[in-house]
């Protein structure tokens, strides 16, 4: 990391920057480049768990059938700032990338506690889920192997 000055080393803090994000951005292999698509996510607690769910066929399964590692970045906190003195601006900003294995869910309890997690990280986690879907959803979990944060100004 360049600005070390800006590195969030802290575990709790970079959680915390994690559970402000709305959409985290994934990077799939390729035979020949990366394939980056923005999804929704819940996350475990700790940060090092995150789980996504979509339909039931997409390229981002042939993908992670292929190679089940992916990388990660998610951001939040944005705000332009401007220096009328020094005439500059820059802007506030806090991010999070790392990589990890993706491993789909199929235990219908796992599934449910990913979609809990999911509901939890935008509403409540103890939103009513409709079962009825489940069959046709697929849930993925992201097992975070290493991750680093930054940000221009406490959040």
């Amino acid at each position: 990391m360049r600005r070390i000055d800006r590195e969030v080393k802290d575990t709790f803090e970079i959680t915390e920057i994690m559970s402000r994000c709305e959409v985290v951005r994934l990077a799939l292999n390729t035979q020949t480049v990366p394939y980056i698509l923005p999804v929704n996510f819940g996350m475990e607690p700790d940060g090092m768990t995150l789980y996504i769910h979509g339909a039931a066929q997409g390229t981002k399964y042939d993908l992670i059938a292929a190679d089940n590692r992916a990388s990660f970045e998610m951001d939040c906190c944005h705000g332009l700032v401007l220096d009328e003195m020094d005439h500059s601006c820059s802007m506030d900003s806090a991010s999070v990338i790392g990589w990890g294995i993706i491993e789909e869910l199929t235990d219908e309890t796992e599934k449910l506690h990913a979609l809990r997690c999911l509901m939890g990280h935008y509403h409540a986690q103890d939103f009513p889920v409709d079962l009825s879907p489940m069959k046709r959803t697929r849930i993925l979990r992201l097992c975070i192997q290493e991750r680093t944060a930054k940000r221009r100004r406490k959040i």
